[in-house]
């Protein structure tokens, strides 16, 4: 008599093989996609949460009495005020003239725990940065830039940024495709 074997033929073990091989090339460029979605999440939610902060100081300012310059009211800090009730510096009199009165904004307006910095040396962009970095501030005009960099600080890298305008309050995203210098 012929006694019967147990377990699986190859052409079984083959074919599961197979398959799992299928089921991993199909899932594994999701998750190498998360890293950079969080970092979108991330973008999304500081641009959010920057708005929000900016629209609510504005209405606080007019609760409170409209005071301008060193006779601004404090929101969570030391915020001035320019004469429209938009945050437009710390301590000095309501005016942004330099990359640092656009991290002190940014810093005090969001309490995050984002590493922001100002670059350091010439040329635009996020040249001369700590290697741990998030946020790249800079200054141009009447407008502050917020460049995300925790992803990649290559050059010609499309990174994602806002702008504040401290003259009018305007926060925005810039459109898709802004290429580091």
């Amino acid at each position: 008599m012929f006694k019967l074997a147990s377990g699986f033929t190859l052409i079984e073990l083959i074919v599961v093989i197979v398959l799992l091989g299928i089921l991993t090339l199909t899932a594994l460029p999701r998750f190498i996609n998360i890293s950079s979605e969080a970092h979108l999440a991330v973008f999304k939610s500081t641009f959010g949460s920057f708005k929000s902060a900016m629209n609510s100081a504005n209405r606080l300012w007019h609760v409170r009495g409209s005071l301008t310059g060193s006779n601004a009211i404090n929101v969570d800090g030391d915020i001035d005020y320019n004469s429209l009730g938009y945050p437009a510096g710390v301590d000095d009199g309501a005016q942004v003239s330099t990359p640092s009165d656009c991290l002190d904004v940014f810093k005090e307006m969001l309490q995050t725990d984002l590493l922001a910095e100002v670059p350091v040396g010439d040329g635009p962009g996020i040249k001369n940065l700590s290697a741990d970095v998030d946020v790249a501030v800079t200054h141009n005009n009447d407008h502050c830039y917020y460049t995300f960099v925790s992803e990649s600080k290559s050059v010609g890298f499309n990174a994602r940024q806002f702008r504040y305008s401290y003259t009018t309050g305007s926060v925005f995203k810039y459109g898709p495709g802004y290429t580091l210098p």
